[in-house]
């Protein structure tokens, strides 16, 4: 083995030998790794330390965000409660005197201020604006309104309420129809029924669009109604194109402000379509969206609607209506949406 060669000193001697570099980089691990040992432990508590305070204000917010929802749910539920209690009550205290009879309402003492007319009218115009989504309304008013020795101020104000609860049904239907339809033909229609003077309002009138005049493609339609009308009857198509409807408006009577509708579905062609039978029902003051509505089998569901109508003497007769295609998802109150099992059986094997 040889020696390490010594390089001469300056006075003449050998140098020490030079280190072998390895030995640096071992030293300089050796005191990284005692660094790291010697903070590993106050590093750990450090950062357990701050989790443990992170995951504590996290559950806390939590456990708050939790409490705040049941506590707004509490007070919903007793909102909801209170006024269904209330609602109860008022309930039963205008249904109460319109189910008694004329003796029962005469033996319970000086109380009723009004005659009786009067006084059901005003306890079914409450009944109207504060349950109108409940219940079905429209016998009942209709009962009201032609009871013996009715006013006609009591029953300008029915009429009057009943046209205010129409339009609260109709404004939510048509804002969604106007998100939903954009582009395609209009979910509602305005139509006008028009007499002249001269014809009897208490006779029986029937409305078409004059033949001289082309129909527009998106309303308003105005319509002449005479005892002898002559014309064509109105065509609509639904918003989806799916449902075409031929609808004849007869049997108008301005005295008691009632229309007859007759409706027929029609194929692509315009041809009445022979498996769906007509659609029939009596237009009035008191026909409710909620309520009074047609469902085709398509699923679309359409309505006609009493709006205003517009009597001068010696002048005009007009009556306003408005034509709705419901919301294709939108389901009244009072209805439930049926799960019906529809499907087709297997058809069975015969047995040899």
């Amino acid at each position: 083995m040889t020696d390490t060669p010594r390089q001469p000193g300056p006075g003449g001697g050998e140098s020490p030998p030079i280190p072998h570099r390895a030995a640096g980089w071992r030293a300089n691990f050796r005191v990284a790794a005692d660094v790291v040992n010697t903070l590993a432990i106050p590093l750990a508590t450090l950062g357990a330390t701050i989790f443990g305070v992170h995951l504590t204000n996290s559950l806390k917010e939590r456990e708050i965000t939790i409490a705040t929802q049941n506590n707004i749910q509490a007070l919903r539920n007793q909102r909801e409660q209170s006024e269904t209690a209330l609602r109860s009550a008022m309930f039963k205290e205008l249904v109460g005197p319109l189910l008694q009879t004329e003796s029962e309402m005469r033996s319970s003492g000086p109380q009723a201020d009004l005659p009786r007319a009067q006084r059901l009218a005003l306890l079914a115009e409450l009944l109207t604006l504060n349950f109108h989504e409940h219940f079905e309304l429209g016998p009942l008013l209709r009962y009201v309104d032609t009871l013996p020795g009715q006013t006609e101020e009591s029953r300008a104000r029915l009429r009057s309420t009943a046209r205010r609860v129409i339009s609260r049904q109709l404004a939510p239907m048509l804002s969604a129809g106007d998100a939903t339809t954009q582009g395609q033909t209009p979910g509602f229609l305005e139509i006008s029924l028009n007499s002249a003077i001269a014809e009897p309002a208490d006779a029986l009138q029937s409305c078409t669009i004059p033949a001289s005049t082309s129909p527009p493609p998106a309303g308003p339609f105005a319509l002449d109604c005479s005892i002898t009308a002559a014309g064509t009857p109105l065509h609509v198509t639904s918003p989806d194109g799916r449902d075409r409807l031929q609808i004849s408006f007869r049997a108008v009577r301005w005295t008691d402000q009632t229309v007859g509708v007759y409706a027929l579905l029609l194929d692509q062609d315009g041809k009445r379509q022979t498996n769906s039978p007509p659609i029939e029902f009596t237009l009035s003051p008191y026909s409710l969206p909620f309520s009074d509505n047609t469902l085709l089998s398509s699923g679309n569901r359409f309505g006609v609607y009493l709006t205003r109508i517009d009597i001068i003497p010696d002048v005009a007769r007009v009556m306003r209506l408005s034509f709705v295609w419901f919301p294709r998802n939108f389901v009244p109150p009072r209805e439930r949406p049926l799960d019906l099992d529809l499907h087709p059986t297997a058809q069975q094997q015969p047995t040899p």
